[in-house]
């Protein structure tokens, strides 16, 4: 699975829990390289409230209003309105997944970062992926960060409304950041 940003839509999303916390540490680097840890997400079975992470300001606003996760490495939470991902008609491929610009900002960081997702209330599948650094590995999508201040446009992809789930994973930390995606409604 590639790199992905999970959001969840139904009723029983609606309620929002703790922020995410960090899952285990990430292993030391290897010989070879860095290794990511195993992919760790919560679940959230139907019925179930999506535990949805809530945003926190971020202290640039020219940069963003808001962000997800403890970081530090941060999906922009001004792209969930609402506290969840929208899904517009036009945001629809033609496999009948949605795709939607979600920007993230690193702080304090600099090397590999690798992220993945999932949809963690009901089967389905979910990407994200930086656009113009990185590339799929690991089923997720792995960058080398060489600033410690990081901008990275990037793209999500959800098979439509649910409860979803990052695993963002560096040399120094592993977090999980939980969203809904729900169908936007119309005007």
């Amino acid at each position: 699975m590639s790199a992905v940003v999970l959001l969840a839509s139904s009723a029983a999303c609606d309620a929002a829990t703790p922020d995410a916390s960090p899952v285990s540490p990430a292993p030391a680097t290897s010989p070879r390289g860095w290794t990511a840890p195993p992919l760790q997400l919560p679940n959230a079975g139907p019925g179930d409230a999506c535990p949805v992470t809530e945003p926190q300001p971020w202290p640039n606003p020219d940069q963003a209003s808001r962000v997800l996760g403890p970081g530090p490495l941060y999906p922009v939470a001004d792209y969930f309105a609402d506290g969840a991902l929208q899904l517009r008609d036009e945001d629809q491929e033609p496999d009948g997944t949605y795709s939607k610009k979600v920007r993230w900002i690193g702080s304090g960081y600099t090397g590999p970062v690798l992220v993945r997702a999932a949809r963690i209330d009901a089967p389905g599948g979910a990407t994200a992926a930086f656009s113009y650094t990185g590339e799929s590995r690991d089923d997720g999508h792995h960058a080398v960060l060489t600033s410690q201040e990081s901008d990275l446009p990037g793209v999500t992809t959800v098979d439509g409304p649910g409860c979803y789930a990052y695993q963002v994973d560096g040399s120094t930390f592993s977090v999980t950041v939980v969203f809904r995606a729900v169908l936007a409604s119309r005007p």
